[in-house]
Formats: structure tokens, sequence, C-alpha cells
């Protein structure tokens, strides 16, 4: 659990810092000059930032919604507050409808899924976090489902703002982005309010 933490806490630093001057405007930093220092390192355990294809996201957010599935489904086996229950229960319908809508969209217009390494990063975060709830104690499987529900859903939802919508070009895939974002943020929201 404190490697994905801390995976995703690095993640997020280098989206937020990318493209920032050392003066702390929003104002890109200038180019070095050649040599004087080593490219950039991706931080650890986090995929470097590189434009989409609509196949590519199309298989991100397919990914995403197929483990949410699998661990709304486990949530409903072994969770014991009702309302963490409800919320699993939502969770595997709308991201059941999500992924249903995606497949038909992409069929529709002929777009062929495609792996990205991001898609890879997030099915193994996704594996990783149903391997942490099947071995949750009851005492604990609850804030451990809620908790992993709020990082992922922030950690998609600023996939889908930084780079799956500025990279989409296909307008049908660009509309059922907005909607999973709205979507997801709605989750986020939700997973915070159970915890308390």
């Amino acid at each position: 659990m404190r490697a994905i933490n801390v995976s995703m806490v690095l993640m997020l630093g280098v989206s937020v810092c990318m493209g920032c001057s050392k003066d702390g405007s929003n104002e890109p930093a200038p180019a070095a000059s050649q040599g004087s220092e080593a490219p950039p390192v991706p931080a650890t355990g986090s995929v470097p930032m590189t434009k989409l294809t609509d196949g590519q996201i199309a298989q991100i957010l397919a990914a995403v919604d197929e483990a949410e599935i699998e661990q709304a489904q486990l949530a409903l086996e072994k969770a014991t507050d009702p309302n963490v229950k409800g919320y699993a229960s939502h969770m595997i319908e709308q991201h059941t409808a999500a992924k249903d809508t995606g497949a038909r969209l992409a069929s529709q217009s002929g777009l062929k899924l495609a792996e990205s390494p991001k898609a890879k990063e997030l099915q193994v975060k996704g594996t990783q976090m149903l391997e942490e709830l099947k071995a949750a104690d009851a005492n604990n499987f609850d804030i451990t489902y809620l908790h992993g529900q709020e990082e992922q859903h922030a950690e998609v939802l600023t996939l889908i703002k930084d780079q799956l919508q500025p990279a989409v070009s296909d307008p049908t895939l660009r509309d059922h982005l907005a909607n999973a974002r709205a979507m997801v943020s709605a989750h986020l929201d939700k997973a915070k309010q159970l915890k308390k």
C-alpha cells in the first residue's frame, strides 16, 4: 500500500510541476543549454506523459471501469457497512454502464482499443488494490476499500483532465470522456463522504 501511495504522490507531483519555472510562476521554464543538465527522469513507478491516441484513451477508460467493477464486486461480498455495500453496488452499476457505452462507441466509430504504458500501469494498480482488498480482514475492509476508491478516483480524475481530454480527437469519445470525468468526480466525492 505504501509503495502505491508513494508512486501516486510522486506521479501527481511530477504532473503538477511539469512546465513550471523555478521561480514558481506558471510560465514554462527556459530550455537548458545543451549538455548543462541531464534530461528529466520520470518518477519511479510512473509512466512518462506522452500524447495518447483515441484507441489508447478508450483502452484506459475500459481498464479503469474493469478494475472498479472487480473491486466493487468484492466489496459487495466483504463490506460490513450497508453504506459501503450501497456505494459498491453503485460502482458496479455505473462503471458497467460506462464500460458498455465505451465499447459501443468504439464499435460504432471503428475505433480499435490499443494498449499503452498508462493502461498497463492502471491495470497493475487495479490488480494490486484488488489483492490488498482480498487480504484485508473484516475490521479493516470498509476503510481500505474507501481509501482505495478515493486514491484511484483522484488519480483517474487528474488523468482525464490533464492527459486524456487534451489528447482526444474523436468527438464521440470526447463526449464520453466528459461524462466519465463527471462520474469519476461524483464517485470521488462520495468516497470522501463515506470515509468521514
